[in-house]
């Protein structure tokens, strides 16, 4: 049986791969002075090796490094307002506000 598409479907298929594949992070202050982040995608992918951003709230950056191999990456809490941000290509980022730490 030959499958047939029209135009219409086509497009929606060439939509669904970038809708499976968004970053997600997320951040917890673990009461000892230290923050750990965790990121990935929204299709299962690992972060694992891409890069972690810890900002200023000004953008002043204040550690860069990459996620571990598990997706987390832990940093000693800064004193000051900050955003981390996981940047995983051009088109795949994430941000987190440091103001909705959970513990």
């Amino acid at each position: 049986m030959a499958l047939a598409l029209t135009g219409a479907a086509w497009t929606g298929l060439a939509v669904l791969p970038a809708l499976a594949h968004a970053p997600l992070l997320s951040c917890y202050d673990n009461d000892d002075g230290t923050v750990t982040c965790e990121a990935g995608y929204s299709d299962g992918a690992s972060s694992a090796g891409q890069v972690v951003q810890v900002r200023e709230a000004n953008s002043r950056l204040i550690v860069e490094s990459v996620f571990d191999a598990s997706g987390s990456y832990t940093f000693k809490k800064p004193a000051v307002p900050f955003m981390v941000e996981f940047i995983g290509d051009p088109s795949h980022r994430a941000a987190f506000d440091g103001e909705d730490l959970k513990k």
